[in-house]
C-alpha cells in the first residue's frame, strides 16, 4: 500500500475561538433562504438569514462562526439580540428603513462587538452575545 505524502509530525492544530470574550466582528456572508421544517405554531416554512460572521482581531481573522437569525414571529419578537434581527439591529445601532424594511446586505455594513460559545461536545463556536455596535 502507498503511503500518504503528508508528515502528520509537521501539523500544526489551529487553537479554538476563545470563548467568553469579547471580539468585533463583521458580516462575511449573508444569505436569505427557507427554513427546513414547517414551525410548529405557524405551520409555514419562515425565512431566515444565513451568515458568516469573521472577528476582526488580525489573530483571530481567519475563522469562521455561522449565525442564522429566524424571521419567524417568535425570533423576531425575542428580547434577545443572538435571536431576534430586530432586536440584533437595536443593540447594533444600525437604523433600518421608514417602512420596517431592510436588506440582507445591509448585514455586511455592521461592525459589532461579541462574544461566542461551544456547546458541550461541539467544537463550533456558536455567537453567544452581542454587545453593541462599532462605528
Amino acid at each position: 500500500m502507498p503511503n500518504v505524502g503528508i508528515n502528520l509530525n509537521e501539523v500544526v492544530e489551529k487553537p479554538r475561538l476563545p470563548g467568553g470574550q469579547p471580539f468585533t466582528f463583521h458580516f462575511k456572508k449573508s444569505e436569505l433562504g427557507l427554513s427546513k421544517n414547517p414551525n410548529k405554531k405557524t405551520g409555514k416554512q419562515e425565512g431566515l438569514i444565513s451568515c458568516i460572521i469573521q472577528p476582526l482581531e488580525a489573530d483571530w481573522n481567519d475563522r469562521d462562526v455561522y449565525h442564522t437569525f429566524s424571521l419567524s414571529p417568535g425570533a423576531l419578537q425575542s428580547a434577545d439580540a443572538v435571536i431576534s434581527i430586530k432586536k440584533f439591529f437595536t443593540t447594533v445601532g444600525f437604523q433600518w428603513g421608514p417602512n420596517g424594511e431592510f436588506s440582507n446586505e445591509d448585514l455586511y455594513s455592521i461592525k459589532f462587538v461579541g462574544e461566542i460559545k461551544y456547546e458541550e461536545g461541539n467544537n463550533f463556536p456558536r455567537l453567544a452575545k452581542v454587545v453593541q455596535g462599532v462605528a
